[in-house]
Parts: structure tokens; C-alpha cells; sequence
């Protein structure tokens, strides 16, 4: 099927006439039936399962013009919980906010935004208080300050199509990686911050369709660090695929953050390039490899990343695999041939090396420059942050405009920072249902916390004791309305 859109492609551009024309461009509304905006676990499970078994679903919206109202309520009973939901904050309390999302796609422009209004109603709690790179977790209440930054709108942005080529600019959120609860390098756990971007325009096919491949470079707009300076994040991405295999490659540079250098947007830009002041700046190289059987419904993926930091020119292949991150998985559809059945496990790993205090070994997401790799007080990378592991098992019943989805998640914080490290149990059950032009989405999350904020010590672990606030209990539920318009 994506050999078949492929010749279209090309033999659509290759026409000159008008009737050619108004194909192709009946081709692209198409393309774009649904908005691939706001994304969350639900919908990127029940999209891929519709591309692999409903291979002959029809596609309900025929305009390139889309006008989706979204509005979402929420109550939470205690600590700030949920990831990868488009850096939603949704602190001790009740609330909702709604927005109103415009696209248009066409084939040589899109354009979307989406204001919102927010109405939260937050309590306040007495918590231990997390420092440094602890401080960017999720169950981190935001100050007032972070609060302020929060963007009223999201999805904002333009892009160009030009021949097989587009570029851009706004404030998307973005994924990478074949996991779904996790990516070593970037996730919707924040909202998208501002950044500019090249991208292949769809798969691009060679050596006779045997190889496809797609690519992006991304670099964000200034953003500001705890001590008022300015980085930026660099990054490139590529995807080659062939037969059942996917091999990605990505490389980010962050930089800036220094007040001493004289740094902007025009050099981050040129950073992966030129390597000026290579020195000075973080670097992360992150690879996967994932296997997928189209007609059984089966994938398996191997995420790994370094992180590297230079240390007073010391060689730091004497200990990169001190650092070592990854991310491994596998998701599968129509578990004992019952195409509705699903089910999947993750389990993603940044446990900073032992020999951390001996050799100065790089750390996942511990650069205050960049204020621990967040934006706007959450992290736009892994949710579970720096020294950490997170396992993730998951099964599911979707059919038709139905969905029902249960996991249970193990997540740890500071393994080797500190005895005991922070332990978070948590229970999740999703449930979606689309009626025409309504999908609905509820997601409900049961939260356990022992040892948070690191206020045990290895005494209270012999001792089967606790200190006070060490337990923490949260119970998140979540109720999402999209309509989109018809037209």
C-alpha cells in the first residue's frame, strides 16, 4: 500500500495538467483525514492498530480544513501526575480548560493553531522539596513563575511544502523513537516549545522502493535557563527502513546557557555543522532498531543512547558505557488471533553509572545550563529524568470507535543517588469511544509513592519505617472532549 501512494506521488508531480492538479489534491485531504495534533497513549495505540489490522477502514473527513473543539476536565487528589500529555499541568485540585484548534492542509501550506482557556482550581500541598535535577519531575508542583510561561497557544505554527522538502516554524509538540511511554531523546511529556525545522516530505523511496527513508533537523528558538541566559536544542533525526526493519539515528547538541559566549540562534543552527565550541556544549547520540511483521501485528524495538559531556579534555571513551541509556520494547495486535486484543510491555533505563563518583561519568538530563533538559518546569525528554528506570506493562481491547486500555507502571528516581531511591507504583485504565464527530477519551491513573523526596534513609529501610511525607498517594482523573466540525 505505501509503494502504491508513492507511485501516485510521483506520478501526480510528474503532470503538468489541470486535471492532474485537482487529483493530487484530492490526494493530500486525504492524506490528512485526521488531525495528528494533541496526541496521547490511546490515540497513537488505536492508530497504529488501524494501520496494521484495519487496513481497509475508510477515512470519514474528506476536507483539508479542520475546526476541532477540545475540552478537557480533570481532578486530582494530591501530587501533579500525568506524562506525555502535551505538558498539561494539573496540580492537586480540579479544573478544565478548553481550546480550539484550526488546521488547514493544504499542498503547499499548512497552517494550525489552537488558543485555550485554562480554570484551574489548585490546593495546596506540604511536600518534600526536590532540588536540581529532581526538580523537573512531573510530581513537582510548578512555582508561579513556571505557571506564568505556560503557552495559552499551543499548536501554533506554519509550514512550506516545496517539491520534497518542508520547512517550518511553531510550537508542536514532537516524538522520537518507537516507544510509546518513553523516548531517550523527545516526547510530548512537555508542551512543544518554539523551533525551526527541515523535513523530507514524506518516505522517500530508493534503490526501486527497496529502501525508504525520511529525515528531520530541528533547532529551537532561545529558550531561557534558571539563571536568565539562553540555550538552544540542536537536533537531526533519520529513518531508514527495509523489509520489516527500522533503523533511526539521531544526534542533539544543546548549547548556549553561558552568558560569557557570544551565542544565538544563527550559530546553534550551524552547531551539528561547524562543531564550534563543541566543548563547551552536551551532546546526546541515540540509535534504534525496530522489527515489525505488518500481517501478525508485531513489533520489538531496541532504543540506546550515550549522553557525552567533555570533562577537562579527559577521554570519555575510557567510560561511555558508564552512562549507557536505553529504551526496549514490543507491542502486539491481535493477541490469540483476536484482532481486538493487544497487549505491550516498555521498560526504559537511565540509571547513571556506579563509578559516577570515581570518574566524572556524563549523566542524563543534569545540566543546570539547560535547566535539567526541561521547558516550562517539565522534561521534553524521558519522564522519569535523570538516574532513573521506568517499566511499563499494558494490554488492551480496541474495536471499532471503541477502546479499553490497562497498565500497570513501576518507576524509580535517584537509584544510585541515593538509598532508598524514590519508587512509584501507579495503576492506569483508559477508555475512548467515537460517535460521529465526538471522541471521548477518559483516562483515570492510581498513584503510589514510597521514599519521595528522599527523605529515608537506609535505616528507615531495615527498620520497615517511613518518614513523614515519604508516602504519597494520588488518584488523577482525566476527561477529554474533542469535537471536530463538520464540513
Amino acid at each position: 500500500m505505501l509503494h502504491y501512494h508513492l507511485k501516485i506521488i510521483q506520478l501526480l508531480i510528474d503532470r503538468s495538467s489541470t486535471k492532474s492538479i485537482l487529483i493530487f489534491n484530492l490526494f493530500l485531504v486525504l492524506l490528512f483525514p485526521q488531525s495528528e495534533l494533541n496526541p496521547n497513549m490511546t490515540k497513537f495505540l488505536i492508530k497504529e492498530k488501524k494501520a496494521i489490522i484495519d487496513k481497509n477502514q475508510k477515512q470519514l473527513y474528506k476536507y483539508p480544513i479542520n475546526f476541532i473543539l477540545n475540552h478537557y476536565f480533570y481532578f486530582n487528589t494530591n501530587l501533579p501526575n500525568l506524562e506525555n500529555h502535551n505538558g498539561f499541568y494539573l496540580p492537586k485540585g480540579s479544573g478544565n480548560i478548553t481550546s480550539f484548534l484550526i488546521e488547514y492542509n493544504g499542498r503547499f501550506l499548512t497552517l494550525t493553531g489552537e488558543p485555550q482557556i485554562r480554570n484551574i482550581n489548585q490546593k495546596h500541598i506540604f511536600l518534600p522539596k526536590k532540588e536540581k535535577m529532581f526538580s523537573k519531575l512531573n510530581d513537582v508542583p510548578l512555582n508561579n513563575e513556571s505557571q506564568l510561561r505556560i503557552n495559552n497557544f499551543r499548536n501554533l505554527g506554519v509550514k512550506f511544502h516545496i517539491n520534497k522538502l518542508t520547512l517550518g516554524y511553531g510550537n508542536w509538540d514532537q516524538w522520537w523513537g518507537p516507544g510509546i511511554h518513553n523516548s531517550i531523546v523527545l516526547t510530548n511529556n512537555a508542551e512543544g516549545f518554539d523551533h525551526f525545522f527541515v523535513e523530507s516530505n514524506g518516505i522517500i523511496p530508493i534503490n526501486n522502493n527497496k529502501i525508504l527513508y525520511d529525515f528531520k533537523y530541528v533547532v529551537s528558538d532561545k529558550i531561557k535557563n534558571q539563571n536568565k541566559n539562553y540555550f538552544y536544542l540542536t537536533s537531526s533525526f533519520l529513518k531508514i527502513r527495509f523489509k520489516n526493519f527500522e533503523l533511526g539515528a539521531s544526534k542533539q547538541i544543546l548549547s548556549g546557557g553561558n552568558s560569557d559566549l557570544d551565542w544565538g540562534l544563527r550559530e546553534a543552527s550551524m552547531v551539528l555543522v561547524t562543531n564550534r565550541n563543541i566543548n563547551q556544549w552536551d551532546q546526546i547520540y541515540d540509535i534504534f532498531l525496530l522489527y515489525h511483521t505488518p500481517y501478525s501485528g508485531l513489533k520489538v524495538f531496541f532504543e540506546m543512547g550515550f549522553p557525552n559531556r567533555f570533562f577537562s579534555g579527559k577521554n570519555i571513551s575510557d567510560y561511555r558505557d558508564h552512562a549507557m541509556g536505553s529504551n526496549l520494547g514490543l507491542r502486539k495486535y491481535g493477541v490469540f488471533n483476536i484482532d481486538e486484543l493487544m497487549f505491550g510491555v516498555e521498560y526504559t533505563r537511565l540509571v547513571q553509572g556506579i563509578y559516577y563518583n570515581v570518574l566524572p561519568t556524563s549523566n542524563w538530563y543534569d545540566n543546570h545550563k539547560y535547566d535539567y533538559s526541561s521547558f516550562n518546569g517539565r522534561r521534553w525528554a524521558a519522564h522519569s529524568g535523570a538516574d532513573s528506570d521506568d517499566f511499563l506493562l499494558y494490554a488492551g481491547y480496541l474495536k471499532g470507535d471503541f477502546s479499553l486500555i490497562s497498565g500497570i507502571n513501576y518507576e524509580r528516581h535517584g537509584v544510585t543517588y541515593h538509598f532508598p531511591p524514590e519508587v512509584k507504583l501507579e495503576y492506569k485504565l483508559a477508555a475512548s469511544v467515537k460517535y460521529r464527530n465526538t471522541f471521548v477519551y477518559i483516562n483515570y491513573e492510581n498513584e503510589y509513592f514510597e521514599h519521595y523526596g528522599f527523605v529515608d534513609s537506609n535505616e528507615n529501610v531495615w527498620l520497615e519505617t517511613f518518614e513523614n511525607y515519604s508516602i504519597q498517594r494520588t488518584q488523577t482523573v482525566l476527561i477529554s472532549i474533542e469535537y471536530r466540525f463538520p464540513l
